[in-house]
C-alpha cells in the first residue's frame, strides 16, 4: 500500500510540474543568449520563458550559404528528402523533453517577404536561420489586446512592415523587442508571445515545433 501511494505521489508531482512548465508565461523584456549549448544548458535557458538566441547551432549546414535559393529549390527529390531528414534529426535534439510530437518546416523565403503578427501557441517554437538575414519583432503576451487580433486565426490583421501603422492607434501603447537573426543562429520564441518577421535577404529558414505528452493533453 505504501509503495502504491508513493508511486501515486510521484506521478502527481511529475504532472504538476509539467503542467506548471507548460503554462508558464513571462511578460518581461529580457533576452537570453548562449553559444551552441548542450542539451542541459539549453533546457535550463528555455525554462525561464524568455526569448533566447542560440549561436553556432547549425555548423553541419553552413555549406547552404554558398547556394542561391533557386539552386537549393532545384535539387532533386531524393537529395531534398535526405536534407530534410538530416535537418529533422539535428533539430529534434532541441525538442521538448517527453516529446509527443515534433514538426519541421523548411522555408525558402525571398528578400523583403514578411508575415503577420502571430501568437505563438506551440509549447516550443524554434526558428533557425541557415541562409540570409531575418529580422524579428516580439511582443509580450499581455500586449495582445493592442495588436488587432483575428482571434479565430490567432493572427493580427496588421502587416507590421507594409501597413500604415498610423491606421492602428493602439500600437502606440505597445513595446516590442527587435532581433536580427544571422546564419547559424536560432531563436526560441516563448509560449503565448507574439511575433512577426521580415526577410532582409533571401533566406533558408527552419521552423521546428514540438509538443510534450502533457502539452498535447490540454487545449490552448
Amino acid at each position: 500500500m505504501k509503495i502504491q501511494l508513493f508511486i501515486v505521489l510521484i506521478i502527481f508531482a511529475v504532472v504538476f510540474f509539467q503542467l506548471k512548465a507548460i503554462n508558464k508565461v513571462n511578460n518581461k523584456f529580457e533576452i537570453l543568449q548562449a553559444e551552441n549549448p548542450n542539451k542541459d544548458q539549453f533546457e535550463e535557458i528555455v525554462s525561464n520563458a524568455y526569448p533566447a538566441i542560440f549561436t553556432n547551432v547549425s555548423e553541419n549546414f553552413f555549406d547552404l550559404q554558398k547556394y542561391s535559393l533557386k539552386s537549393i529549390n532545384a535539387i532533386d527529390k531524393d537529395s531534398r528528402a535526405n536534407l530534410n531528414k538530416n535537418l529533422k534529426t539535428h533539430f529534434d535534439y532541441y525538442a521538448v523533453p517527453m516529446k509527443a510530437k515534433s514538426t519541421l518546416e523548411v522555408n525558402l523565403e525571398g528578400a523583403g517577404t514578411t508575415d503577420f503578427i502571430t501568437k505563438q501557441n506551440n509549447f516550443r517554437l524554434l526558428i533557425c536561420q541557415l541562409k540570409g538575414v531575418k529580422k524579428f519583432i516580439l511582443f509580450t503576451p499581455n500586449q495582445g489586446k493592442y495588436l488587432y487580433l483575428d482571434k479565430a486565426k490567432q493572427k493580427s490583421k496588421i502587416s507590421f512592415w507594409t501597413d500604415n501603422l498610423l491606421d492602428y492607434p493602439n500600437l502606440e501603447k505597445t513595446k516590442y523587442i527587435e532581433i536580427i537573426l544571422y546564419p547559424g543562429q536560432m531563436i526560441y520564441i516563448p509560449y503565448q508571445w507574439y511575433w512577426a518577421s521580415l526577410n532582409e535577404e533571401d533566406s533558408f529558414t527552419v521552423y521546428h515545433r514540438s509538443e510534450s505528452f502533457f502539452s498535447r493533453m490540454i487545449t490552448r
